[in-house]
């Protein structure tokens, strides 16, 4: 078994297996009976299916295609609804069939019998894939006798795995590098390579890096021996103990399941693909599988048109597609040096000091920083070894790596392999028609090759700046994509108001990156003025550079990477925004093409204070960001202008324009466009990923589609039972965090905020009765909130930091658009913003208007006039200043603040569903029977006469006598402090200030949440059955929580 999973009401369960090296998915289905909770059912289906060619779904789905043929009898809950949406949600997305219904058209055989009705019919189905049908020989319905409906037995034919070109991808496992037995391996194969290699060449690399797959994977088989005898050890234990099991082993049963639980727990983590999605740790395991399988879903491909054979679905076929378009790709493009002299005439040029700068030999201490600099958890290349495994190593090995790389530089190449990239496809957006232009190509490259490229682009992101116009925005420190946003939806709102008709070119340029040629790229980097050295190592990485593309777990043989800039590492941005420079630097000084005047620009001192320079009369031209460019037109001459600056780059760098995605935006209510050769929009369009109307605002339709999509995503995750940390967790991480970029860049209407606020606000809760306020819940968790996200509050630091941007010195254009709507209340505060020069005008519906409202009320309060580009903190001052309110216990015990008691209990490494049942006790949001009983009776506790308080059931109740003492005498014994039997020093944690040892307390803490939590759990488990139990099960589930102690002593 390879994994599994379940939903929480236990109707869908899964499990991957391995047969004959052939993965195979096998879900077992249990629809509701009810009409719509099994429409509502099937609609979400498909999320819990993981991704594979061999896949069998069965079970009883309560539904039939036809009812006359498949019913004996109609039943009150017969449709014809749920059955198409069964087909429609899930059947036609994963391309299966109902197996019987084909293998067997004309018989017609019942499933289901319900003798008191006289009910029969099939609703016990199988659906395959198209590999499972052809490979099955057999099937037909038996029955079981134990149960009203029939199995669905079938035999199935699973041939070996003989495809040569199979690819498993493997990655390194980050635990193993810190095994001892790994320690001891790595150095032995380290001296082996030191004494025994030629380390005057460069093939030596790959030796050493072969023998240190060998010994990480080594390490795993061992790994993994260790985790299944543990498993086995603890099975057979298990079953020993099930057998006529006495109270002692009723308790042991239940500390067996929780380690069985806890080793196929990180089993599965391990097995998730990505890092990133394994680091979610507020998440719970069955949320993370929805997670990584909604990946793996998309991105496995079905089909693909063959330009003769049409549709194709066999892997080898669409394999063959992919060969060729992208070797046809990445073919020397053919380029016209004509076109050069012009292109490059008065491009800036780098300094000497900056010549110097990156002409620099590679040092391993340069290494060292790329290595920390690094995000882990990345993907690698097609070694499989990771960021985290290359941190442990390079210390050892870095000394002759660098000389390795120099060696490869003397000689003019590296070593067979060392620049493959693996090609993995991503597809654009949600629509798939088919075609290879449907997906964007992403290199994935082996970190020893991203150590020099990101030292490279580390030295070249420090001169980007003085040789980039600041049009161009893309991968330049002190530029955002924020920026072009600014300017474009100022530019809109601008015309639209002083009704000036203009209109906007969206130029689309296809496969942009990919089409570059190689001899372009270098002539750039010498026209900009790049040392020898520096272009030499760019030289270096790209000559005889191969890709393999990776297809639906195929892998194609070693094409060749002739044309292009890989998208796949740090360098690739930069190297593709100085190929463009000289592109736009052609039009900002065309004459003939126009651009947008930028008001005030005529006014010398007011253009001295916003840009620090001396121009006038200033144009925009063009906007950038990487290869979405803008520009505009008045008129049909000036598309064409603006196109033959196109076919010039297009001739000088191997580009091409394609014409049928370019698109121009018509900004005007009083005057029709010219007969454009371009698309024309009138109504909205999208620049970079933002919709915008005329009047430069969200349109409606797409508010609307914003929050269905909100909706849509909630309903998805709400079907998992999940902790309010994780609730909130997922809010943030998943759901609100699509729609950042929007928040931050445009005006939303306060009444949308609001919705958007009530339907997180309810996901939040789900269906419990909200036992904390609000105001507390949106406040830290080490303060006693949870996190949860206010959509007002993170709107309002949006406009805080862009205000902030606008207060400083720091050179931006779009200032002098911003500057009529922010110098009435900022003028105090940043006294240049004030001139008598230009209107100053106020306007609730422009977005300057609302950044200025905002930022005045920041400053008025005292905070920092400096944008320290800290989101974080603006807004949690924000919710602390307006916002938040303690929780009530920190107005009734006076001591928490000072012991911070929510920081405790969360940095205790307590687990999430403890914390959280400690949070709501502290907040008396625990039900006992005192609170909820209304006699004297129904108030008493369960295990004595005495009213079951919650100072009576966790601190005096004599029944848990024994589990206090050991508790009392573990801190005693451990720490030498003496915990009294009070409701303030066990629940509220006082007992910590007899210490001031933060480890000593946090051990403290550990110890007496999992004491409250053992009394609680084992509380509820006899409140349910009704009887009581023996009280060595919850001392023992005590004793099982502290064998996990996760801190070491002192």
């Amino acid at each position: 078994m390879i994994d599994y999973g379940s939903d929480t009401n236990g109707r869908i369960v899964y499990i991957k297996i391995e047969c004959n090296h052939v993965p195979i998915v096998l879900v077992n289905v249990y629809a509701p009976a009810q009409i719509t909770e099994r429409c509502s059912f099937f609609k979400e289906l498909f999320l819990y299916i993981p991704s594979t060619k061999w896949i069998i779904i069965g079970g009883d789905f309560n539904c039939t295609p036809n009812n006359q043929q498949d019913r004996y009898k109609l039943g009150a809950q017969t449709d014809n609804l749920s059955y198409r949406i069964l087909i429609k949600e899930v059947i036609n997305p994963l391309l299966l069939t109902e197996i019987f219904r084909r293998k067997q058209p004309r018989k017609i055989i019942y499933s289901y019998h319900a003798s008191a009705g006289n009910y029969h019919s099939r609703i016990d189905l199988v659906f395959g894939s198209d590999i499972i049908y052809k490979n099955t020989h057999d099937i037909g319905y038996v029955p079981v006798g134990i149960s009203d409906h029939d199995a669905l037995v079938l035999s199935i034919n699973i041939p070996p795995l003989t495809d040569k070109n199979m690819h498993r991808r493997w990655i390194c496992n980050p635990i193993v590098i810190k095994r001892k037995s790994f320690l001891e391996k790595f150095h032995k194969i380290w001296n082996i390579i030191i004494n025994t290699a030629d380390l005057n060449t460069t093939e030596w690399w790959n030796d050493f890096k072969t023998s240190l797959i060998m010994i990480i994977q080594q390490e795993e088989k061992e790994l993994n021996r260790e985790t299944r005898r543990e498993l086995d050890e603890l099975s057979k234990e298990y079953r020993f103990r099930a057998t006529n099991p006495s109270n002692d082993d009723l308790a042991q049963l239940e500390i067996i399941r929780k380690k069985i639980h806890d080793a196929l727990t990180e089993k599965f983590i391990n097995s998730i693909p990505s890092q990133d999605d394994r680091d979610f740790k507020c998440l719970s395991n069955l949320a993370k599988a929805r997670f990584a399988h909604g990946k793996a879903n998309q991105s496995r491909i079905a089909y693909l048109i063959h330009p003769s054979k049409g549709r194709v679905e066999t892997d080898n076929e669409m394999m063959e597609i992919c060969c060729i378009f992208y070797q046809d790709l990445y073919n020397v493009k053919p380029i016209d040096t004509s076109y050069w002299s012009e292109l490059f005439e008065d491009i800036t040029t780098l300094n000497q000091n900056d010549i110097d700068l990156l002409d620099r030999d590679i040092t391993t201490g340069e290494c060292l920083e790329a290595l920390k600099a690094m995000q882990l958890g990345r993907v690698p290349g097609d070694d499989g070894l990771t960021i985290e495994l290359w941190r442990f190593i390079f210390p050892i090995i870095g000394g002759h790596f660098i000389k390795m790389v120099n060696i490869a530089k003397d000689k003019g190449n590296f070593h067979d392999g060392f620049l493959n990239g693996l090609l993995t496809l991503l597809k654009k957006g949600s629509e798939f028609k088919g075609t290879m232009k449907s997906f964007r190509p992403l290199s994935l490259m082996n970190i020893d090759y991203k150590i020099i490229t990101k030292v490279l682009s580390s030295r070249l992101k420090k001169v980007m700046n003085k040789i980039i116009h600041y049009n161009q925005t893309s991968g330049i420190p002190g530029r955002t994509i924020h920026d072009n946003i600014h300017l474009i939806r100022t530019i809109i709102d601008y015309h639209s108001r002083n009704r000036i008709p203009l209109g906007i070119t969206m130029w689309d340029q296809e496969k942009a990156f990919d089409r570059v040629n190689h001899l372009y790229l270098f002539e750039v980097l010498r026209r900009f003025g790049f040392g020898n050295n520096f272009i030499h190592m760019i030289k270096l990485l790209y000559t005889n550079s191969t890709f393999t593309i990776k297809f639906n777990n195929l892998l194609s043989e070693k094409l060749f990477f002739n044309s292009g800039i890989r998208q796949g590492c740090s360098l690739s941005g930069y190297l593709y925004v100085l190929c463009l420079e000289p592109l736009l630097n052609l039009i900002r000084k065309n004459s003939k093409i126009p651009g947008v005047l930028v008001p005030g620009c005529q006014y010398r001192s007011l253009v001295n204070t916003i840009l620090q320079n001396d121009e006038t009369n200033i144009e925009i031209k063009t906007l950038a960001y990487a290869d979405d460019v803008c520009t505009f037109v008045l008129n049909t001459n000036d598309e064409l202008e603006t196109y033959e600056m196109f076919k010039k780059y297009s001739h000088a760098s191997g580009g091409k324009t394609n014409d049928t995605k370019t698109v121009i935006f018509w900004i005007s209510d009083c005057l029709d466009p010219p007969s454009f050769n371009a698309k024309i929009e009138r109504e909205k369009c999208t620049f970079l990923g933002i919709p915008m109307d005329t009047q430069g605002q969200l349109p409606q339709e797409e508010i609307d589609k914003m929050v269905n999509n909100i909706k849509r995503d909630i309903g998805l995750w709400s079907s998992i039972r999940l902790s309010l940390c994780e609730r909130a967790s997922i809010l943030r991480c998943f759901i609100i965090s699509r729609l950042v970029y929007w928040f931050s860049s445009m005006l939303i209407n306060k009444n949308v905020i609001k919705s958007i606020q009530k339907i997180c606000n309810s996901f939040f809760w789900g269906r419990i009765h909200p036992f904390i306020k609000f105001q507390t819940c949106v406040g830290r968790k080490e303060d006693g909130g949870f996190g949860l996200i206010h959509l007002e509050s993170m709107i309002i630091s949006y406009r805080i930091k862009c205000g902030l941007t606008i207060t400083n010195t720091t050179p931006k254009i779009w200032k002098l658009f911003a500057l009529p709507y922010v110098g009435l209340h900022l003028y105090k505060y940043a006294p240049w913003l004030w001139t008598n020069l230009i209107p100053h005008l106020h306007d609730d519906k422009q977005f300057f208007s609302d950044v200025a409202i905002h930022t005045a009320k920041w400053l008025k309060r005292g905070s920092n006039v400096i944008n320290n580009g800290n989101d974080i903190s603006i807004y949690w001052k924000l919710i602390n200043l307006n916002i938040y309110q303690p929780p009530v216990c920190y107005e009734r015990i006076n001591h928490l603040k000072n012991i911070q008691f929510y920081k405790l209990i969360h940095h205790s490494k307590l687990p999430s569903n403890i914390i959280e049942f400690w949070t709501s006790l502290a907040n008396y949001g625990i039900n006992t029977h005192d609170r909820l009983g209304k006699t004297l009776e129904e108030k008493k506790c369960l295990f004595c006469s005495l009213p079951e308080t919650l100072s009576h059931i966790f601190i005096t109740c004599s029944f848990f006598n024994e589990i206090y003492k050991f508790l009392f005498e573990y801190i005693k014994n451990t720490f030498n402090v003496s915990i009294p039997r009070s409701e303030y020093e066990i629940i509220y944690l006082k007992i910590v200030s007899s210490t001031t040892s933060r480890i000593f307390q946090k051990q403290i803490t550990y110890s007496i949440g999992n004491y409250l939590y053992a009394i609680w759990s084992y509380r509820c488990i006899i409140n349910n059955r009704n009887q009581k139990d023996h009280p060595g099960k919850y001392q023992d589930r005590f004793m099982i929580y502290m064998k996990n102690f996760p801190f070491e002593n002192g």
